[in-house]
């Protein structure tokens, strides 16, 4: 029995659920009212953040919404700027490994691009490409931070898959297929796409674990999707999160920290989940694919 795939499943499974019904799911308050003021059993007057309670079984964020509730209607917003990330990753990866497995000119692209978002972390390139003025005040600034998200690990990414074709190509059986008068297309529809499917289906939810992870780190310095920046009298800019996800929980980290712990830990909980279930999803499917393979062999 293959555990760690059920498990894997059964966690992300239960993801989707919240995605599908979350409004719907007990105890979640779909219209997110905020609680701008709340009595205890004592008769003190609590203002937000609320800590875990009868009331709100994890407490409320800083505007007093309940933090149970804005968890499970945030995992609708969160897994869709996931998925963007991972399509147009994988997307990219995919078009630019075929492309540099039968032209030179587009491996020599893949190798570069490989190298210059691979020279430094990729936290640190990222914050330093959302840093440019015109893509920091930019009036389609989430379009321009998913696009760099999801590009800087494309050169990664299209390497994995190029050398899933290299190896392919030299299995004993492609020389039978060359010798026997297969073109280009039939070698690639019978043999090189069959095997980057395989290799897609282990990397799919690798790559989602991975980009939640660089969510995380986003979060905790204060860099997220949908974000926006206002300028102040004094000429400065303040940053405006307009978004439920998960990240923006991380928004006040070293304030929340020692006055609000409930806050972070729900958010770190919650990705953490995400991350273990994607993981463990990955690896079963790695081993449900090898068992097939000593099955045929």
């Amino acid at each position: 029995m293959n555990r760690t795939l059920w498990i894997g499943s059964a966690m992300i499974g239960t993801i989707l659920i919240m995605i599908l019904f979350s409004p719907y799911l007990p105890l979640v308050d779909g219209s997110m009212d905020r609680t701008l003021v709340l009595r205890d059993s004592d008769g003190t007057l609590l203002a937000p953040p609320i800590p875990p309670s009868d009331d709100f079984l994890i407490g409320t964020d800083r505007k007093g919404v309940d933090l149970w509730s804005k968890v499970i209607i945030g995992a609708r917003e969160t897994f869709y700027i996931l998925g963007v990330i991972v399509a147009v990753r994988i997307v990219a990866a995919l078009l630019i490994s075929i492309g540099a497995f039968y032209l030179k000119s587009l491996r020599f692209l893949m190798n570069l691009w490989n190298s210059f978002f691979s020279f430094m972390p990729t936290i640190f390139i990222i914050c330093i490409l959302l840093a440019i003025p015109g893509v920091m005040f930019s009036d389609h600034r989430s379009f321009w931070v998913l696009v760099i998200i999801s590009a800087v690990e494309v050169g990664r990414l299209a390497l994995v898959f190029y050398e899933n074709l290299q190896q392919q190509r030299r299995q004993t059986f492609m020389e039978a297929a060359i010798t026997n008068g297969g073109s280009r297309w039939t070698l690639f529809k019978n043999y090189y796409w069959p095997s980057l499917v395989r290799e897609l289906v282990i990397t799919t939810p690798m790559e989602a674990g991975r980009s939640m992870i660089l969510l995380v780190q986003l979060g905790v310095i204060g860099i997220y999707v949908n974000q926006q920046f206002f300028s102040q009298m004094d000429r400065s800019y303040r940053a405006v999160e307009t978004s439920d996800s998960w990240p923006v929980l991380l928004s006040n980290l070293q304030q929340d920290i020692y006055s609000a712990q409930w806050i972070p830990i729900a958010a770190l909980v919650a990705m953490t989940f995400s991350i273990i279930g994607f993981y463990l999803l990955a690896e079963g499917l790695k081993k449900l694919q090898a068992r097939k393979v000593r099955r045929e062999i």
